[in-house]
C-alpha cells in the first residue's frame, strides 16, 4: 500500500453504522393509538421496562432468545405477544442499510484493503441479518460478541479480533456510534472515529490516506 496511507485495514461497527436498527421501528406498529398513529408512551414504557436496553445487552453477551422471552415472560407475562415480537420480528427494527457507510465499505474492498467487523449482536440476529444483507459478507474477519460471549467496550473482544485479523492498533482505522467503544478503542491504539453519519466518516479515512 503506498507509503502515505497511516492505515493498514479498516474495523467497522455494524449496528447504526452499517445497518440502521432501533427497536421503535417495531414497537410503533405493535402498540398504536384508534387511529392508527403509535402510541409513543406505550413504545417508550415497554422499551424502558420490559424489553429494555439491559436484557437486550445479555442476548449480546451470548444469551439465547429462548432464554430472553423467558426471563422477560416471568416479569410481564401479560405481554407475552409484544415480547416475543422483540425476536420474531427483529428484521423490521432495521429498515435497511446506512448506504453512505456501505459505498465506503464497498469502495475499500475494491481497492484491495482490509476490512473487519467488530459488532455487539446476538449470535441468533446476526446470522439471519448477515443473510439479508450481503455486505456484511464482505468481512475479511468479524467478530460477533453474542458468539464470544464478551461485549464492547471490554478490551478482550478487541484483543479477539486484533489476534485473528493479525491487526496493528495504530495502522488499524475503526469506527462505531458508541463513544464509549470509540474510548476503549482508543485505549489500545487504534485510530477511532465516532460515527455521526456516512460523510463525516468517509472525510475521516480520506484523510487517513484510505481510498474511499
Amino acid at each position: 500500500m503506498p507509503e502515505s496511507r497511516s492505515i493498514d485495514a479498516v474495523v467497522f461497527d455494524v449496528g447504526n453504522v452499517l445497518i440502521d436498527w432501533d427497536p421503535r421501528h417495531l414497537y410503533r406498529r405493535v402498540f398504536t393509538n384508534d387511529d392508527g398513529t403509535p402510541d409513543e408512551a406505550r413504545v417508550a414504557w415497554f422499551l424502558a421496562e420490559v424489553c429494555h436496553p439491559e436484557w437486550n445487552v445479555e442476548q449480546d453477551r451470548g444469551r439465547t432468545i429462548a432464554e430472553a422471552e423467558a426471563e422477560a415472560l416471568s416479569r410481564h407475562p401479560d405481554h407475552g405477544p409484544a415480547i416475543r415480537s422483540f425476536y420474531g420480528r427483529f428484521q423490521t427494527m432495521i429498515p435497511g442499510a446506512i448506504d453512505g457507510s456501505v459505498r465506503v465499505l464497498e469502495a475499500l474492498k475494491a481497492a484491495g484493503m482490509p476490512v473487519h467487523g467488530l459488532t455487539n449482536f446476538g449470535a441468533e440476529t446476526f446470522a439471519s441479518t448477515r443473510r439479508r444483507f450481503g455486505f456484511l459478507n464482505a468481512f475479511d474477519t468479524v467478530v460477533v460478541s453474542g458468539e464470544e460471549r464478551v461485549i464492547k467496550p471490554d478490551p478482550r473482544i478487541f484483543e479477539i479480533l486484533i489476534e485473528r485479523a493479525r491487526l496493528t492498533p495504530a495502522r488499524t482505522a475503526f469506527v462505531d456510534d458508541s463513544p464509549r467503544n470509540i474510548e476503549a478503542a482508543r485505549a489500545l491504539g487504534f485510530q477511532a472515529h465516532l460515527f455521526e453519519g456516512a460523510d463525516g466518516f468517509r472525510g475521516w479515512l480520506k484523510g487517513l490516506g484510505a481510498p474511499v
